[in-house]
């Protein structure tokens, strides 16, 4: 396991970073514990949650697990998802950001977090109003480094912006979803982070398991429990982006590039993520023990540039002709 500087800190992270969106929900608790040992069993420091993974539950899991163990622990949680019916029940204004980071705390049974993020953008709420909160929990001692999560480029820059005209601490990470089929980052996000020293965390590199080749046929609904199954909470998101013909054609084309060049299709997207020079940490999640014990094989495997490269391609082409592309107005 390699380890790298979360952008210009000094705070050393895994490369492999354990997502904890399942624990407490698909996945149970002693099977959450199970994953998060193997994981560091084989060099893994870096832990990521949020106050509404599996409504709460996930920091709890994650917190039994650091119990033991919280000097050796990158620990990273969020805060912004709706977590009651009240109107400050969601957001990043002070009321709200000020009682998260004490709920997840509680949860996580710490008093403090290396690293909490802002879940995603609240643009009911003033960016000076958000940056001046998240300042006050860095200097409580609450979170040692702070960051945000499905951030734009520009919306990071402001957000710095902000930060460094009232002498606030900067975000230190943005967390955005990235694969060979999501490349949105590339265009302004990743070149912004490179110029101001920000890391990157990325998630779903594996497109939540499309790129695995486990659906074969768009026309075939699914119902196996995983991401693009009707039971999934985010189910529209997944299917909206990645269930299509030119997606499923990209990932025709991406497995017979593993099979040539004899490498998983797991490895072949793990190593593709990674290799983006912006890149500091790969979140990986993990439903169950076997899932998470095939991925670190796959993090070990030694995919040759030369697929990478050929991946690229296809990525290139697909994100040229995708119908959910963004636009940039």
């Amino acid at each position: 396991m390699d380890y790298k500087r979360l952008g210009n800190t000094g705070l050393k992270v895994s490369e492999y970073c354990i997502g904890g969106d399942n624990f407490g929900g698909q996945t149970n608790a002693e099977e959450s514990l199970r994953i998060m040992s193997v994981a560091f069993e084989d060099g893994v420091n870096f832990i990521d949650t949020a106050n509404s993974y599996c409504d709460g539950l996930s920091e709890e899991n994650v917190g039994r697990f650091i119990k033991t163990r919280r000097p050796e622990v990158v620990l990273a949680t969020k805060g912004k998802s709706q977590v009651g019916p009240k109107p400050n029940d969601v957001g990043v204004n002070k009321k709200y950001v000020m009682r998260a980071i004490d709920d997840s705390l509680k949860r996580l049974g710490t008093d403090y977090v290396d690293l909490y993020q802002i879940h995603s953008p609240d643009l009911t709420t003033p960016i000076e109003e958000t940056v001046e909160a998240y300042n006050d929990i860095v200097r409580s001692g609450k979170a040692r480094y702070i960051g945000v999560s499905n951030f734009s480029g520009a919306q990071l820059i402001e957000a710095l912006w902000a930060q460094d005209k009232n002498g606030f601490t900067k975000f230190h990470s943005v967390q955005p979803r990235y694969n060979l089929l999501y490349r949105e980052a590339e265009r302004e996000l990743f070149p912004a982070c490179l110029d101001q020293g920000v890391g990157v965390m990325v998630y779903s590199p594996q497109a939540g398991g499309f790129l695995l080749g486990k659906h074969r046929n768009f026309k075939v609904e699914t119902r196996d429990g995983g991401r693009f199954s009707d039971d999934f909470k985010a189910v529209n998101f997944y299917k909206n982006t990645y269930w299509n013909e030119p997606a499923f054609d990209a990932m025709e084309q991406f497995l017979s590039i593993s099979e040539k060049y004899k490498v998983s299709p797991m490895a072949l997207a793990l190593s593709w993520v990674r290799s983006n020079p912006a890149v500091s940490s790969c979140i990986v999640g993990a439903r169950t023990l076997e899932q998470v014990r095939q991925n670190l094989i796959a993090w070990e495997e030694d995919v040759p540039i030369e697929a990478i490269s050929e991946a690229t391609t296809i990525g290139d082409h697909i994100w040229d002709t995708v119908p959910w592309k963004p636009q940039i107005t």
